[in-house]
């Protein structure tokens, strides 16, 4: 039998606040990652483990990168964007929180050398691509976009 092609699966957190009417987002700087080293990322990411839903994977990695608890009930879906990198096909799947236990902080020093509150409309230049599509998903309220396909 011939065997089915099969994709990868991540899932990430865009964290906002809103202060005086204007929203905020929180962005990571990647630091010394075989990916998106020192280009801003999303609040948190990962890939989802055997036997794991996306959102139990979005709470854990949340926890482990920035040390925040997430309840289910307070993570919101966002949108999907099925990706073409030159080594992999991705389903990476965004979701979205305002609400949250304990204040945001680098937790894995190694991988993250700032984190930091953005107004959503003003995004760093160094922002990753899949990154501001994910932002622009959230606040257009799209939820699928396709990135690296020759016929986009």
């Amino acid at each position: 039998m011939k065997k089915r092609f099969t994709l990868r699966c991540a899932a990430f957190l865009i964290l906002t606040k809103t202060e005086n009417n204007q929203e905020y987002v929180l962005l990571q700087k990647r630091y010394h990652t075989e990916i998106l080293s020192s280009q801003y990322d999303v609040a948190a990411s990962g890939h989802l483990e055997k036997n794991e839903s996306v959102k139990d994977a979005m709470i854990r990695e949340a926890k482990e990168e920035i040390g925040i608890t997430l309840l289910k009930e307070n993570l919101h879906f966002s949108s999907t964007i099925h990706a073409k990198f030159e080594d992999a096909d991705y389903i990476l799947i965004t979701f979205w929180a305002d609400q949250y236990q304990e204040t945001p902080k680098i937790m894995e020093p190694d991988k993250c050398n700032e984190l930091k509150w953005f107004d959503i409309n003003e995004l760093p230049e160094n922002l990753a691509d899949t990154r501001k599509i994910m932002i622009e998903n959230y606040k257009n309220h799209i939820p699928y976009k396709e990135y690296g396909f020759q016929n986009e």
